[in-house]
């Protein structure tokens, strides 16, 4: 028997049934994070408006929200159907905060990306953050976010080492494989400013930042321009863009790039 594709209002309601019901049945919409082994309690803010589908499955997205963290997640949930009858049949976290986990490669495959996880390198401190790093056509895409920070600029670079210890300090220097004057590497290149000078990254009165850049020629390979295995730096001041280093002050926060 063949069956009518649904409609993207079905698989929507699908999704606000699911979670109603786990939300009856539990006291609380739960999911696992497949990263820590953790359950984190979450309430829907939205079902986002794209459906689609793929292999034997239907998709769609939701923005939900930590009720303990107050983390903005973004889940994705695959809607199967069998003898016509529509159910969820699995739910994945897919972003924190708008920091994507995983994109989608040949065959509809999950492909894991690289996120740095951001820690105080202070003791007191609260700050926390990721930073994830994909690969496109145009160049490194970089996406931050940063929480619990003081209100405005702070410096954001790449560090030569992976090593977070002695507050910051074993993160070495800003990563410079061509040895040249500091700069901003997103407007002037390699060969004017250092390979991980990112600039600011500019916090609001919530204590929240974020941060989105495409860097030509920086890498997740191997090479004179790869950075996994280095470090992500927050500074406590704004980069002015002086020389040596930007002037930045110290280091308030800082995540090891991973390989995956």
């Amino acid at each position: 028997m063949t069956y009518a594709e649904p409609a993207p209002d079905q698989l929507r309601q699908i999704i606000r049934d699911h979670i109603s019901n786990q939300e009856k049945m539990h006291g609380a919409f739960v999911v696992v994070d497949e990263r820590t082994g953790d359950l984190r309690r979450l309430e829907l803010v939205r079902v986002h408006e794209r459906v689609g589908k793929t292999g034997d499955y239907y998709y769609s997205c939701t923005d939900m929200k930590d009720v303990e963290t107050d983390e903005l997640l973004d889940l994705d949930f695959d809607i199967e159907e069998k003898a016509g009858q529509l159910k969820v049949a699995d739910i994945r976290i897919h972003k924190d905060d708008g920091i994507p986990r995983y994109i989608y490669g040949e065959n509809d495959q999950r492909v894991s990306l690289p996120v740095a996880q951001l820690v105080p390198t202070m003791g007191g401190s609260l700050i926390t953050g990721k930073v994830s790093f994909m690969e496109t056509d145009e160049g490194l895409k970089i996406n931050a976010v940063v929480l619990n920070a003081h209100p405005g600029k702070h410096g954001f670079h790449i560090h030569e080492k992976g090593d977070c210890s002695d507050q910051g300090n074993a993160a070495g220097g800003h990563f410079n494989p061509d040895a040249v004057p500091h700069g901003d590497v997103e407007k002037h290149g390699f060969q004017k400013a250092h390979a991980g000078d990112l600039g600011n990254i500019e916090i609001g009165s919530d204590g929240k930042g974020t941060l989105e850049k495409v860097i030509a020629g920086l890498t997740l390979e191997e090479g004179q321009y790869g950075v996994v295995g280095r470090s992500v730096i927050v500074h406590e001041k704004a980069d002015d863009f002086g020389q040596p280093t930007g002037n930045a002050g110290g280091r308030i926060a800082c995540g090891v790039i991973p390989s995956k």
